[in-house]
């Protein structure tokens, strides 16, 4: 992490906005997989619509995110203008497949963050632990993948899926395409093994920001103690394990951002290279104590999008559009709208 000082402007940047066909297109294949998971004995779903990714919540808390008053000139806008700020947040932190796993299966984690300003404006920060990139260049390759992905446990091929992912993202997305994000999510899902959710470092996908194009991400705070404080052998060891460390005391993130410096290094239209500019501290998230059943049950009704708060850059834009469509199709499942999740965040 860095200081303030050693950040750009973030400024110089280009955006690529997908045709209204290819958005259509990804909103309607969103639909199908949800619907697809739903029909199937094997995901447990009961045939009930819910979360296209996502799906198992391992956490779901209420806590603080305070920004800090010295950030730098270029992130004060949105909903970082207040500084310094403290804003109540629903956070939700999940396994990224679309039906329940246990949570020693391979697995990309998640943490999203609902908050308004005083302003009111809804604002949400979702991010990854994907090694600050993600596995596809763009939406439509990223709902390709999905699409493999999907087919693949709504038939219950769980022991085979590795074989048949292969399988089909070679005959979809070609060798060279489909080499390179199997190598990824081999990287990130088999080789790096989570001992906490409290010790991963999350990214988001790239958004604007008053003129700057920028990525958020949270990283473990320095009083963060290393290792599990759960048999990681469990098939809800991470659940555990962050239950436990709530039960000790607070849990900690440091909040930060990266700014734009080029096309090369911090492209803003693929999604699949890691930026490697500075990330600068900008605040902080704090979870101050176990979650109530009832607080669970709430924060598992919000619905999060990634333009919330933000204009939407680069993949963004599609995502804006599918989470928006998902949520949509999961209304059945109780979900709460702007105003509700407004009034369930005051009450805290």
């Amino acid at each position: 992490m860095n200081s303030p000082q050693s950040a750009g402007d973030g400024a110089g940047w280009t955006d690529k906005l997908d045709d209204a066909a290819t958005l259509a297109m990804l909103v309607t294949a969103i639909g199908a997989q949800q619907t697809k998971l739903a029909a199937s004995k094997h995901t447990g779903l009961n045939g009930q619509v819910d979360r296209a990714q996502h799906q198992k919540s391992l956490l779901g808390a209420f806590g603080v995110l305070r920004i800090a008053d010295d950030i730098p000139d270029a992130a004060r806008f949105g909903p970082f203008a207040k500084h310094p700020a403290t804003y109540r947040v629903a956070c939700r932190i999940s396994n990224g497949q679309p039906c329940p796993q246990p949570d020693t299966s391979p697995d990309v984690r998640g943490i999203a963050l609902k908050f308004f300003t005083e302003e009111g404006a809804e604002t949400d920060l979702l991010m990854t632990n994907e090694g600050g990139r993600s596995h596809a260049r763009d939406a439509a390759q990223f709902m390709a993948v999905a699409d493999i992905i999907v087919a693949l446990l709504a038939e219950g091929t769980v022991s085979g899926i590795a074989q048949g992912l292969r399988e089909m993202m070679m005959a979809r997305l070609g060798p060279a395409e489909g080499a390179r994000i199997l190598a990824i999510l081999f990287k990130e899902t088999r080789v790096h093994h989570v001992d906490s959710l409290a010790t991963e470092h999350y990214w988001g996908s790239v958004v604007q920001l008053g003129q700057a194009a920028i990525k958020y991400s949270l990283h473990p705070h320095p009083s963060t103690s290393s290792g599990t404080n759960a048999e990681r052998h469990g098939d809800n060891y991470l659940r555990a394990d962050i239950c436990n460390r709530l039960e000790q005391g607070p849990v900690k993130w440091q909040l930060g951002v990266q700014f734009f410096v080029d096309e090369q290094t911090t492209p803003v239209n693929d999604a699949s290279i890691a930026w490697k500019s500075d990330v600068v501290t900008i605040g902080e998230l704090e979870i101050d104590a176990p979650p109530s059943v009832d607080d669970e049950a709430r924060i598992e009704r919000l619905a999060f999008n990634p333009a919330n708060g933000f204009a939407p850059l680069g993949i963004t834009h599609a995502r804006k559009d599918v989470y928006a469509a998902s949520a949509a199709n999961r209304e059945e499942r109780g979900v709460l709208s702007s105003e509700e999740a407004r009034a369930l965040l005051a009450a805290r």
